[in-house]
């Protein structure tokens, strides 16, 4: 039997770690890398040529998404399976375009990782039904921006974000808008839930990836 090397990323090292023990428990696989950040995975995705990567979304540098695509352009035939606990269609999207070839919540159980691993070796792909819909979506040049996030927020939610995207801060957009700096933490409470982002850090990220197709520009009307 041929044994699957993995190669896991993310910028967590319990998390590394967790994985790495419960991938060695499994006789189809062998972890041969772990990394916390995109550059790290390439050198050791050019020194142990990995079957497959598993990488978090979130990892240092530019993400897992930026990773997925170096990794990707780096080997073609790699596997490349994203774990997150983010499962909006936007993030899906972004990953299947990256050249990923699963995207997994962090909420499977193990033997749920290793059904999915074994079909992403063995077929090239392991897809829900929500990441099939997405896969159609982009195979036929439709835009999935009706299932974004961003257009779930109010004009007001969309103008604040434009302004966070600008490294404004919270005093800032108060006086800027003429409201308090507690009504733009609880405009920025909404955004982080609707979202699903968890901190300004990662909502400044998604909005400066997105902005220029989606958000409103500063100083349009918008509803209070």
């Amino acid at each position: 039997m041929t044994v699957i090397k993995v190669l896991l990323v993310d910028s967590e090292q319990i998390v590394l770690e967790g994985l790495r023990k419960l991938l060695d428990s499994f006789g189809e696989f062998s972890v041969v890398s772990t990394a916390l950040d995109g550059a790290s995975a390439i050198r050791a995705l050019r020194a142990h040529r990995p079957h497959i990567v598993v990488t978090g979304l979130s990892i240092a540098g530019a993400g897992g998404i930026h990773a997925a695509r170096l990794i990707r352009k780096d080997s073609e035939h790699v596997r490349i399976v994203i774990l997150s606990s983010n499962q909006q269609p936007v993030f899906m999207r972004e990953a299947f375009v990256a050249g990923a070839n699963a995207y997994l919540s962090r909420r499977i159980s193990g033997e749920e990782l290793r059904q999915t691993l074994l079909a992403v070796h063995r077929d090239g792909a392991a897809l829900s039904g929500a990441a099939a819909g997405l896969i159609l979506q982009i195979a036929s040049g439709r835009s999935p921006e009706d299932d974004c996030p961003l257009s779930h927020l109010t004009g007001r939610e969309r103008q604040i974000l434009s302004l966070v995207a600008d490294d404004h801060d919270t005093g800032h957009i108060a006086k800027h808008l003429g409201i308090s700096p507690k009504t733009v933490r609880n405009y920025l409470s909404r955004i982080y839930a609707k979202l699903g982002t968890p901190n300004r850090v990662q909502t400044t990220l998604y909005a400066k990836r997105f902005m220029g197709r989606s958000l409103q520009p500063d100083g349009v009307p918008v509803e209070p």
